[in-house]
């Protein structure tokens, strides 16, 4: 019985009444006291009496589980009598004898208790107490073994004469069936001894691993992140083989089956099909992601289906609405789309490829050793020698990398990372390698290996090991082709050379699909051994703690064995951890690359998800870490753009699938850890970590961001160091290291935090003085801002409720206030309007409102003044009563107290003031923003106090931070979503303990690009460290913060690697959810190299359309270079024509078109006479004559040619200004070009990607722009960040036609551009972006 039954409490009389009950008495031990005896009343069917249980609630918990679902109960039945009916069979067929039943009747009964009640703790459980999916384990892995045990002892029966040899090796025989039985059945018995040691993890950690295996080294998929999607990644690659396998027999089926003309089947047309295919499926797939919710989430935006999370988001409101999910959706929408034009495309040429006779045997092995060397000197060039040259220490031995960023002689990094040459030319290799060389190298070696996979397999399962091994080798190398050169090198090389007389060296595909596998367990087993070197070599000993020095002389007996745990680690692809965090190593249970089981995430705690009244009573901003990781879901969102280009450009060094790095800054220390890793996709998770860390990780932290470069150390002494080299004891040092700089400068955008003591800032009355003055104008200026401000003025509106009585409150004082009338010795509204009376006007004067203006007369303005008279004493009374009407004192701590508790709302209205509540707008949008706005008014008093004591100057000022500052508490969710949306500037007021004394600090954060280190660190590493922690704290319950296996180790970054453990294990202050990083949001990748955006039916269209267009104009635009002769520039300069002369601007070194600038054109210039063109095409052009004007040929060799015969009055006005532009309405004056939108007109942006952000750059044949400032932000390198999106409105400004008379409107390209503005920005899009916006 587990599930829990209907609670009854009863005394003797009345168990002794109901006699009918059946009862079950477990009597207790007697007691002295004695007290109401309790039980359970269980009925099991309602036909049958119930049974009382004389059980209190704990006895009951110590001796049976309890279940919380029917599913769970029905599962634990099914599972025992599943283990009761192995256990049957095996003891009725035989395997166990003698005492060995025993052992096993012991084990079974182990399973069928531990369904009744879970072991606690459990070496494989990963949380503290009861873990409901631990309890299936024992009888999960009993029947599996026995399942095992029987199919194994079937096979050996009934196929004693089978037998599988492969490269010479005997893999299946009626022995080794026979083996593997026997050490099954002893498994079966150690099955306590293997539970004790945790090496078998539960079912699903177990079921998720296997089918990850078998998705990376069978169909050679990514990671994934869940147990649902590792089953649908299975599952997707199973029908892709299902697929791939019937085309691959079509041509076997064609030839007959007959094994005599296998080598006919590579050269036929279907197995090309086959072939052509095989590449799209496996190109395709490869830019899939393991996690299928958010392919759903793409399907379910497309049919506009919800459910009940959505409703709830679209309930919200609009401005906390998470951008991230719909980011996701586009990229993938963007990337399905790709993918059916490309793999069209791919399909036809690789049909074209193969069906010719360049991979036919007539060439072959030729053709295929070339393209194998080839490959793999593209390769060794592209990820070793540019890998080493743009490391930090390239080889551990030099001392600077030989390939530098620009970004690395900066001291602060005022912009984006600058994209070199060598990322281009590294981006560029590997796009040819991925792309072209192995599909190339896969498709020969494929038509090499069909005629021996067929012979030596067989027509039925031939196809389908070709099938799996070229899937799988494709896949793996459209994915992450870093290290195939060395898989490749090592395949050709083995068996051309060391396996040369090999049967199977012919089978290449199958030969490669092996290899690959045999690598990943190699290098898993290198970083472990390397591992172990660092973590117990005996010069840099880090002992925690005194079991730690007791353990390091036993753990050399066991050195050797050492190396076959790590083997077996390897090749199970589990943790080798620490035990205790000393120098004894033991296996850990089977990991996915996930690697914890539980989908911890941290959650922000803010006023929307905690009641009210714990935020009255408690302080949310004293926790430091919740309001910090703000920061890291910052970072998380900037890696989301930018980190899957990035790791493609190779600005993180190499990575792979499972790969640990760590991100050190001033203040922010993250390590992100790598589930997957596709074709333009990587799926990463970011742990950050404490900003004020503890001792040990403060001494990490330093060992990671201290540079080694001026050790000139050699053992004892310091001869120094050759030029460009590290010392030798430096170079000594870095190669015993778990981890490794990669890069010392990588950018990214982020916040910079600057905190000041707001105590020192408010310590003198003066400075509060100029405070509450600031207080009391924000008052003022939001009242008069307000739009509700005609209708509180009224004659019958809010103030007709205020007290007109003079306030002789005690709590305001002539040291404090300014309109403090010393001679009534109070606050009176006659001193209030002497001081404050010139700022009302001003804001009146400034308001927008018409109503406002037409209601404002002398009785409305007394009104007025009231009215903010009134709404002043408020605010000040309610920080006085914040302040426990302390804000005179002496102290100013009451004061700042007070203060905090305005700012983050909690105001305390008391009775003279609860007219306030007749409108609450008053409060919310008058009284609790000016606060805020005092406070940055009173920090820019420090640096601007003479220009803010101007109406003027702090009017603009005001405005200013309203536009461009957010001022909110951090723990209101307004603050989360303005950093999330990348607002420039944030301030807040924080209250903080430190050390046992309060502290309220001002902070501010302003966005710009941050510098980072990046530091790799050994993937086995943290997987030790994370597992050796888990099984300290959670089976052998260490609960000392103290411990040893947490001091620090510099050599493997130990304290930084336990503290990111999930909680409670470890202690982040955030774990972001596992967030996908598509290619396509690197604006940097998509823009350096085309090749890599997305491609689309539209951009295909427009790209042929153009090219045809082109083509048609050509006899067109070589006639026009004819008759318009162009006139020579200066490599160096621009020109810029203006009316008196032509002036010569400073420009970038390569040739660029002039920069017309206009400003009054003339209504000439619509006239610009057909007769010309026509006299032209005729061949009686006559040439610019000596009476011409000088100043007059620079327009006519930009915007084209004048009369001949005209006059120079009519020239003068051809002529435009010097300092002028093209506006809206001078433009549509004089002969507007055509188009779909006038000049002037408002547009949407509908398509982002119609954007061309790089027009700007004078290249060839780029448009001539209306304006130098257009031109100047007028594209990516002058809009600092910005981007244009979708939904944006703005303004015609200028536009280009295509082949239009007037060069100053003529397109570069066969569309209409439209260049539209955008507040200060100047946006260049095509006519298929925008649309008009509909009149109200």
């Amino acid at each position: 019985m587990r599930q829990r039954s209907n609670w009854s409490a009863d005394t003797d009389r009345r168990d002794s009444e109901d006699s009918s009950d059946t009862t079950i008495r477990v009597e207790p031990p007697v007691s002295s006291v004695s007290g109401p005896k309790q039980f359970y009343k269980w009925k099991m069917f309602s036909m049958l009496p119930s049974v009382k249980i004389w059980l209190d609630r704990l006895s009951l918990l110590a001796l049976l589980d309890r279940n919380v679902s029917r599913k769970e109960n029905i599962a634990s039945v099914f599972l025992a009598i599943l283990v009761t009916v192995m256990a049957s069979i095996l003891l009725a067929t035989g395997y166990y004898k003698d005492i060995f039943i025993f052992f096993f009747c012991f084990v079974v009964a182990g399973c069928q208790y531990s369904l009744l009640k879970s072991v606690q703790p459990d070496a494989a459980s990963p949380t503290h107490g009861y873990n409901n999916v631990i309890i299936y384990s024992r009888g999960f892995y009993f029947c599996l073994l026995s399942i095992l045990i029987i199919v194994v002892d079937v096979c050996a029966r009934r196929h004693r004469h089978f037998e599988f040899t492969l490269y010479g090796l005997t893999l299946v025989n009626v022995t080794l069936l026979e083996y593997s039985r026997e050490v099954l059945k002893v498994l079966m018995l150690c099955q306590p001894l293997v539970f004790l040691l945790g090496l078998l993890p539960q079912v699903n950690t177990f079921l998720q691993y296997l089918l990850e295996q078998v998705e990376i080294h069978i169909f050679g998929g990514n990671g994934t992140t869940s147990l649902l999607s590792a089953l649908y990644a299975v599952l997707h690659s199973l029908l892709a083989v299902a697929v791939l396998y019937g085309l691959a027999f079509v041509p076997i089926e064609l030839i007959g089956r007959d094994a005599s003309k296998v080598d006919e089947v590579s050269s036929s047309v279907a197995f090309s099909v086959f072939s052509a295919l095989l590449v799209s499926i496996s190109y395709h797939y490869s830019r899939l992601s393991s996690d299928p919710s958010h392919l759903w989430m793409l399907i379910k935006s497309k049919c506009q289906w919800k459910d009940e999370t959505d409703a709830e988001n679209s309930q919200s409101d609009e401005s906390i609405k998470d951008p991230l999910p719909g980011q996701i959706r586009k990229s993938i929408y963007q990337r399905l789309r790709n993918d059916l034009i490309v793999c069209v495309v791919l399909a036809i040429f690789m049909f074209g490829i193969h069906v010719s006779t360049v991979f036919s045997a007539v060439f072959q092995p030729l053709v295929n050793n070339i393209l194998c060397y080839i490959t793999m000197a593209v390769g060794f060039l592209t990820h070793y020698v540019f890998g080493q040259l743009r490391k930090e220490y390239p080889w551990l031995c030099c001392s600077h990398p030989f390939l530098k960023t620009p970004e690395r002689e900066q001291f602060n990094i005022t912009g984006p990372a600058t994209i070199t040459w060598f990322e281009k030319l590294y981006v560029s290799l590997r796009f040819f390698e991925k792309n072209l060389l192995y599909p190339a190298v896969f498709l020969s070696g494929l038509s090499l290996s069909t005629p021996a996979v067929l012979n030596k397999f067989g027509v039925y399962v031939g196809p389908l090991v070709l099938v799996i091994c070229s899937f799988k080798s494709l896949r793996s190398s459209y994915s992450d082709a870093t290290s195939h050169y060395c898989v490749l090198s090592l395949t050709q090389f083995a068996f051309n050379y060391d396996y040369a007389r090999s049967p199977e060296r012919d089978m290449f595909v199958l030969n490669y699909a092996l290899m690959l596998i045999f690598y990943s367990k190699f290098v898993d087993f290198y970083l472990k051994c390397k591992f172990i070197f660092v973590y117990i070599a005996p010069w840099q000993l880090a002992w925690g703690s005194a079991f730690h020095a007791f353990a390091q002389p036993l753990s050399v007996p066991h050195a050797c064995m050492l190396f076959v745990q790590a083997a077996l680690s390897a090749l199970l692809y589990t943790p080798l951890n620490p035990f205790l965090g000393s120098a004894v190593f033991l296996n850990s249970y089977m990991r996915p690359i996930k690697f914890w089981e539980r989908d911890y995430n941290t959650k922000r705690v803010d006023h929307s998800n905690i009641r009210l009244a714990s935020q009255v009573d408690s302080n949310l901003g004293t926790d430091d870490n919740n309001l910090n990781s703000i920061f890291y879901e910052h970072l998380t969102r900037s890696l989301q753009k930018s980190l899957c280009g990035d790791l493609m450009m190779g600005r993180w060094g190499e990575a792979h699938q499972g790969d640990m790095f760590i991100m050190a800054s001033e203040y922010l220390n993250a390590l992100v850890h790598i589930v997957e890793m596709g074709n333009g996709l990587v799926t990463f998770q970011l742990r950050g970590l404490e900003f004020r860390g503890t001792y040990c990780q403060q001494r990490e932290v330093e060992a990671i961001t201290e540079g080694v470069e001026d050790d000139k150390g050699f053992c004892c002494c310091s001869p120094g160091q050759l030029p460009h080299f590290l010392s030798v004891n430096a170079a000594f040092g870095e190669r015993w290291l778990a981890w490794e700089v990669t890069v010392t400068m990588y950018v990214l955008n982020g916040y910079s935090i600057t905190d000041n003591n707001a105590a020192g800032m408010l310590q003198v009355y003066d400075l509060r003085k100029v405070l509450i003055t600031y207080y009391v104008k924000s008052v003022i200026f939001y009242t008069i801002r307000s739009s509700k401000l005609a209708e509180w003025i009224k004659e019958d509106g809010i103030t007709s409720n205020i007290d007109t009585n003079e306030d002789m409150a005690s709590v305001f004082s002539p040291e404090l206030d300014e309109d403090f009338d010393r001679i009534a010795h109070k606050l009176t509204q006659r001193q209030f309007s002497r001081v404050y009376l010139t700022w009302i006007h001003y804001c009146l004067s400034k308001s927008h409102d018409p109503k406002v203006k037409l209601a404002i007369n002398y009785d409305a303005e007394s009104r007025l003044i009231r009215l903010c008279y009134a709404l002043s004493l408020v605010a000040r009374r309610a920080l006085a009563t914040a302040a426990h009407n302390n804000c005179a004192s002496v102290n100013v701590e009451f004061f700042l107290h007070g203060l905090h508790s305005l700012f983050k709302g909690d105001f305390r209205i008391t009775g003279p003031d609860e007219w306030i509540f007749n409108d609450m707008e008053l409060l919310r949008k008058v009284i609790s923003p000016a606060i805020r706005m005092a406070l940055k008014l009173h920090q820019d008093h420090f640096s601007l106090a003479e220009e803010n004591s101007d109406n003027v100057v702090l009017y603009s000022a005001m405005l200013t931070h309203i536009r461009e500052l957010v001022i909110t508490h951090e723990a209101d969710p307004d603050w989360r979503n303005a950093v999330l949306a990348n607002r420039p500037s944030l301030l807040a007021l924080r209250h903080v303990f430190d050390e046992g004394s309060n502290l309220y600090k001002i902070i501010m954060l302003n966005k710009r690009h941050l510098s980072f280190r990046i530091i790799k660190v050994n993937r086995e590493c943290v997987r030790g460290l994370w597992a050796g922690q888990q099984q300290e704290l959670v089976f052998l319950r260490n609960r000392n913060p103290e411990r040893g296996s947490i001091q620090n180790a510099k050599q493997a970054l130990r304290n930084m690697i336990n503290s990111s453990c999930d909680q409670p294990i470890g202690y982040p202050i955030y774990v972001s959810p596992l967030t996908t990083s598509y290619a396509g949001t690197n604006q940097q990748l998509t823009s350096a190299l085309v090749l890599l955006a997305e491609v689309s039916l539209k951009k295909v269209r427009g790209f042929f359309t153009s090219l045809w267009n082109n083509l048609n104009d050509l006899p067109c635009a070589l006639a026009c270079r004819y008759m318009h002769p162009r006139r020579p520039r200066n490599r160096h300069h621009s020109y810029a024509v203006n009316s008196q002369q032509t002036s010569l601007a400073g420009g970038d070194a390569m040739p660029s078109y002039p920069t017309v600038d206009i400003q009054q054109p003339s209504q000439h210039i619509a006239q610009r006479p057909t007769e010309t063109w026509m006299a032209s095409r005729s061949g009686s052009r006559q040439p610019p004559t000596s009476k011409q004007s000088s100043s007059s040929l620079p327009l006519a060799l930009v915007g084209g040619f004048s009369r001949p015969g005209s006059t120079a009055k009519e020239k003068e006005k051809l002529e435009p200004s010097a300092d002028s532009h093209i506006s809206a309405q001078q433009e549509t004056s004089f002969s507007e070009p055509g188009g779909a939108f006038a000049i002037g007109s408002q547009v949407w942006i509908t398509d982002a990607s119609c954007v061309m952000s790089n027009l700007n750059r004078q290249r060839r044949p780029d448009p001539a722009w209306p304006s130098t400032d257009a031109q100047k932000n007028g594209g990516a390198s002058g809009w600092s960040g910005w981007i244009p999106k979708e939904e944006m409105q703005g303004e015609v400004f200028h536009k280009w036609i295509p082949c239009h008379s007037d060069i100053r409107f003529r397109s570069n390209i066969d569309k209409t551009i439209y260049l539209v503005k955008i507040g200060q920005y100047f946006v260049p899009i095509t006519e298929q972006g925008i649309t008009a916006v509909e009149p109200d």
